[in-house]
């Protein structure tokens, strides 16, 4: 059942085209010029969202407002606004101030349809979702066709999941910008069709458009929940179903920005990662096993972020706030590269030159910017990101601080990120980077030696490990103690 959608603007013309583009997104619109009719019509039929521009008349966009939120509190409501120059500050309806009044959400005129459709989805649930794609009976056909590459995201074919219609149309790729799709939005999911591709023609990926991330995150978000939650399936099945969404999930954040339901979402992703990492004691296997050596910068945040609140688990003051803080933080440490001439950002360090070296050591300070003034994200998160480049002897940046000038959670992830850094680039499974780390015994100043320990106690008992590495000399590693 499509979602059905109440468009309130006195503009009839931009009124037409918003019901033409929404409706071609499966969602089903009514129309309204005034406020008043708005209040009929939510009277009469219940609406999954209203857009409406403030400055409709016959009862005013903020009258009606106030009508939702007596009547209707857990309407979704996204307000239009048109900013004037020439209004005063204080009587100019902003976003912010739209919020603060009881919207949902709130938009400033020009924006795009698809920046609506954005804040559309963000309040869609799973079940939403779900029920708003129309059941095809049969099959659709296989159609080629013919689209630019960079419309496309690719998922491996045996890393996709779906609920029993598929949310959106699947391809498979024949060459540069020439696709087959092969099952349509509202197919009933064909394992069989799927099979036939992978053993009949080799195909190990599938593909989807960019515009759907938001549905594939959604979704694979709150299946992983529910795997991670299950007692019967292994810790290597969950790591991989989490890196798969988490990866899709960054993706979408260098793609969109920090938006609030990019925001949401991670905290949704953060919040599976401290279940997993609380809750599966096999995972200290799954690590020593691990050998995915991808350097994509999404495969890379996402160990970090797997490495970093494993270190955490080991810690008698870890909580699920520090945890899931950590998780959030770790998946958003690298967004100031973003603002890095893509030249620099696709340099290994050791071959910068002065000029990119000192622009690349910059990315932390660049992150911070980024979210400075981002209600969503605590202040924890602000200063991981900033200093998780820190070294625990002073010899980090952008600030030079050392000791206990270093939030503990930042060193973490600076230990946990250098850690990766050894997995990915040298191409060594964790339990092999864990060696390199504790022989390269110069670095091994950057962190604080406890933490070094705890990264130990993630794959093994100290003990094993003294035999072969001297530990740090301030080293307080019980012997023998059982790891987690």
């Amino acid at each position: 059942m499509a979602l059905k959608i109440l468009i309130v603007d006195k503009d009839e013309e931009w009124l037409f085209a918003a019901k033409e583009y929404f409706e071609n997104l499966l969602y089903q619109a009514t129309l309204v010029t005034n406020g008043k009719d708005a209040q009929v019509a939510l009277y009469n039929e219940k609406f999954f969202a209203v857009v409406m521009n403030v400055k409709v008349e016959r009862h005013s966009g903020i009258q009606v407002l106030k009508f939702i939120k007596s009547n209707y509190p857990s309407q979704n409501v996204i307000m239009i606004t048109e900013v004037n120059e020439d209004d005063d500050e204080e009587d100019q309806l902003t976003p912010d101030k739209l919020k603060k009044m009881g919207a949902t959400e709130a938009i400033a005129k020009p924006f795009e349809f698809d920046d609506l459709k954005g804040l559309l989805e963000g309040h869609q649930s799973v079940g939403d979702m779900v029920s708003s794609v129309p059941r095809r009976k049969e099959l659709g056909p296989e159609e080629e066709v013919s689209v630019e590459d960079d419309k496309f995201t690719s998922v491996k074919i045996d890393e996709f999941y779906s609920s029993q219609a598929v949310l959106f149309d699947i391809f498979i790729k024949l060459k540069s910008n020439r696709y087959v799709k092969i099952l349509h939005a509202g197919d009933v999911f064909s394992k069989e069709r799927l099979d036939k591709y992978k053993n009949e023609k080799d195909v190990e990926y599938l593909y989807f458009e960019r515009k759907d991330l938001f549905k594939y995150v959604k979704f694979n978000s709150f299946f992983a929940k529910k795997v991670i939650g299950n007692k019967n399936v292994g810790g290597g099945k969950k790591v991989k179903m989490l890196q798969n969404v988490t990866e899709k999930f960054l993706e979408q954040t260098f793609e969109e920005g920090m938006k609030p339901q990019i925001i949401d979402q991670g905290k949704e992703i953060a919040e599976s990662v401290y279940d997993l990492i609380k809750e599966n004691d096999d995972l200290f296997q799954v690590f020593k096993d691990y050998a995915d050596f991808d350097p994509n910068a999404f495969t890379h945040a996402y160990l970090v972020t797997l490495f970093s609140t494993s270190i955490i688990k080991q810690f008698e003051w870890q909580s699920r706030t520090t945890i899931e803080c950590t998780a959030l933080a770790c998946m958003f440490h690298d967004i100031g590269k973003m603002k890095l001439d893509p030249s620099i950002a696709q340099l290994k360090v050791e071959d910068m030159n002065d000029d990119q070296l000192l622009e690349y050591k910059r990315h932390p300070e660049y992150g911070l910017e980024m979210i400075a003034n981002n209600s969503l994200i605590n202040n924890s998160v602000k200063q991981i990101i900033l200093q998780h480049h820190e070294h625990f002897d002073g010899t980090g940046f952008p600030f030079n601080k050392r000791g206990s000038k270093i939030l503990t959670l930042s060193n973490i992830v600076c230990l946990a990120d250098n850690f990766v850094h050894i997995i990915q680039d040298e191409q060594q499974k964790p339990v092999e980077a864990l060696k390199t780390l504790l022989s390269r015994r110069a670095q091994l100043t950057w962190y604080n030696s406890i933490i070094v320990e705890c990264l130990i106690k993630v794959f093994v008992d100290p003990k094993k490990i003294m035999k072969v590495h001297d530990l740090p000399s301030n080293s307080r590693v019980v012997p023998n103690k059982k790891v987690s």
